[in-house]
């Protein structure tokens, strides 16, 4: 038997240099530095993508929880003279072109029952038959309202009020509505908008005995009561 020829043996790779070595002296291209940087952004693009929905979430939760805790409160009326003037300022909220500053009140346990209204409003008021521009009184749901125009005078001005009572029980319930202007007589115009706040405040349902109307009001700038129509120069 014949014998194999020997075979060639390979010569041996060169051993790979350290990495230390490599960094120094292997050649650094644009390309490369491309290729590498694409690389190690390709994770990071996948996790941002797939973590962007869940960020954006969250910047609007965090957002609605900031809003929430700066918005103003909502105020619950104490009484029905004071859910009057907080029904005014619901949508659409009461707009005259002239300010109306509201205030309300219940004055409590001073007249005998079945005092009427428009003698409780003189008793607690004080005011006169001189002033009073008009009057007039009407049922409203279980109740009976008195409404009368009032001539104040204010700071050499002379101004004017409507104002709205009725009894509960022995308390006097007031609202009342100062009107911008100082001009000597009630003008067209102020009782025009008198009697479009009238027609939005006596509403049978809101006179409905041992409920209260069902409005709340929010309390912008720290207000108790809102204020209408264009404000005064300061």
């Amino acid at each position: 038997m014949g014998m194999s020829p020997p075979v060639p043996r390979l010569p041996a790779a060169p051993p790979r240099p350290p990495l230390i070595v490599r960094l120094f002296t292997s050649p650094v291209t644009a390309d490369a530095v491309e290729r590498r940087f694409r690389r190690m952004m390709k994770p990071a693009l996948r996790v941002a993508l797939a973590l962007g929905p869940f960020v954006f979430l969250l910047l609007l939760v965090l957002l609605a929880a900031e809003m929430w805790t700066h918005r103003a409160p909502m105020l619950e009326p104490r009484h029905r003279a004071e859910a009057l003037c907080f029904a005014l300022a619901q949508a659409p909220r009461f707009t005259p072109p002239m300010g109306v500053e509201p205030s309300a009140a219940m004055v409590r346990g001073r007249f005998p029952l079945g005092t009427p209204p428009a003698m409780a409003l003189r008793m607690a008021m004080h005011f006169d038959d001189p002033q009073v521009v008009e009057e007039s009184a009407r049922r409203v749901g279980d109740y009976e309202v008195a409404v009368v125009w009032l001539r104040v005078p204010e700071r050499g001005e002379t101004r004017h009020w409507l104002v709205v009572g009725w009894m509960e029980q022995a308390d006097l319930a007031v609202c009342s509505f100062r009107f911008a202007g100082g001009d000597s007589e009630l003008s067209d115009e102020q009782r025009l908008w008198g009697q479009r706040l009238l027609q939005r405040i006596l509403d049978p349902t809101y006179f409905e005995l041992g409920t209260l109307p069902k409005v709340r009001l929010r309390a912008d700038g720290g207000e108790s009561l809102p204020h209408f129509g264009p404000r005064a120069a300061s």
